[in-house]
């Protein structure tokens, strides 16, 4: 029977590191093994020496799955656009080959053989390095879950109290909070995992964040925390999100909230707060930027300044761009845009109705107005 030379097993998709590659060369009295798994660049790929039972259990999956029936297949679905192709090359010492390959057609019986090409490569990956979306998930469930509740998708209550005539004031936001959780990719590896935890403290509700890296042999190390907020739900109307960005070779943690009273920006701060996830959340950044002071005025070229100055400093061209084209409001529809690995989002706004105005004067000062639910939602991507 003859003997395997090389072997290759390998699918790509239309982005950078999609797919995978299975090899394995019997070259110059040395068998050696190369896996690169989804979102590994190639020269990144796993290389590791080859035993007489590897070579024994992949030459038993060629027969088993009948993989010389595929050479010559090469089959085209054209009308798939952005899909993905598979190729396989299969070459023998005594001069014997298989070649197959096709884009979104496949052989008969080729998910099958993937599934058990699968299991013979993967887990000499994983042994040496270990699946760190894995590590992550169960270290999330096992360790942060002890200690917060998981944050889910919700609504909140806010109650709010008469400051007499037509005036209010807001109370202690009710939310029930907890922690989320998010892969943090460097180097096309996920490398470090974000903890959002949304707590109350007292009389007030914390935004923070902690950071842990996972190293190759599958280790959890707490890396760093930092509280991004420590007063989150102190307005009635609150936007932005979390987001992770790769600016200058340097991996951030950034967060964009904008609070306030009107919808279109008046009357509203913007924060910018940026951290150095690498060097353990170190901040970077802590932008403060004022709208029009009310209702009567609107967005002024030096308000636009601002906003540029900021955007400039930091590499945000994208909000810069969306910033001068939409002067009349350059933040509550665009946020802080050239940001990646979304985590994190929210939305929370209140339309007060009539109801709600003829409950608030008629309310005595000092006295609980009601609970109004808010219109908008936490909830992390």
């Amino acid at each position: 029977m003859p003997k395997i030379k090389s072997f290759h097993l390998g699918e790509n998709g239309t982005y950078m590191g999609s797919g995978f590659d299975y090899e394995y060369s019997s070259e110059e009295g040395r068998d050696g093994i190369s896996i690169r798994i989804d979102g590994v660049q190639d020269e990144d790929a796993l290389k590791l020496d080859a035993d007489e039972a590897f070579v024994s259990s992949l030459e038993h999956i060629i027969e088993d799955h009948r993989i010389r029936k595929w050479d010559g297949f090469h089959g085209s679905d054209k009308n798939v656009l952005d899909g993905s192709s598979f190729t396989l090359s299969i070459r023998y010492d005594d001069g014997s080959s298989i070649s197959a390959g096709g884009y979104m057609k496949y052989p008969k019986g080729y998910r099958e053989a993937l599934s058990a090409f699968d299991e013979l490569f993967i887990p000499l990956y994983e042994a040496v390095r270990p699946d760190r979306r894995k590590v992550m998930t169960r270290y999330f469930e096992e360790v942060i879950l002890q200690k917060h509740s998981r944050l889910e998708r919700q609504e909140v209550c806010y109650p709010y109290v008469s400051d007499g005539g037509n005036m209010y004031l807001l109370g202690v936001c009710e939310c029930s909070g907890g922690a989320s959780m998010c892969p943090v990719y460097y180097d096309n590896e996920p490398e470090y995992m974000l903890v959002i935890t949304l707590e109350k403290d007292g009389n007030s509700w914390e935004l923070g964040c902690e950071t842990y890296k996972i190293t190759e042999k599958g280790e959890v190390i707490p890396w760093g925390s930092a509280i991004i907020d420590n007063s989150f739900f102190s307005s009635e109307r609150l936007y932005g999100h979390i987001f992770t960005r790769r600016y200058k070779d340097q991996l951030q943690l950034g967060c964009f909230t904008q609070k306030g009273f009107s919808a279109s920006g008046r009357d509203t701060l913007y924060y910018i707060d940026l951290y150095d996830i690498v060097n353990q959340l170190s901040p970077l950044a802590n932008e403060k930027v004022q709208g029009p002071p009310n209702d009567r005025e609107w967005w002024t070229p030096d308000k636009i300044a601002d906003f540029i100055e900021v955007a400039d400093k930091f590499g945000f061209s994208e909000s810069k761009r969306y910033w001068e084209k939409t002067p009349c409001d350059p933040v509550f529809a665009g946020g802080m845009k050239d940001s990646a690995n979304h985590c994190f989002d929210f939305i929370l706004t209140n339309n007060h109705d009539s109801k709600f105005y003829n409950t608030l004067i008629n309310t005595p000062k000092g006295e609980r107005v009601g609970e109004y639910r808010v219109k908008g939602n936490l909830y992390p991507k």
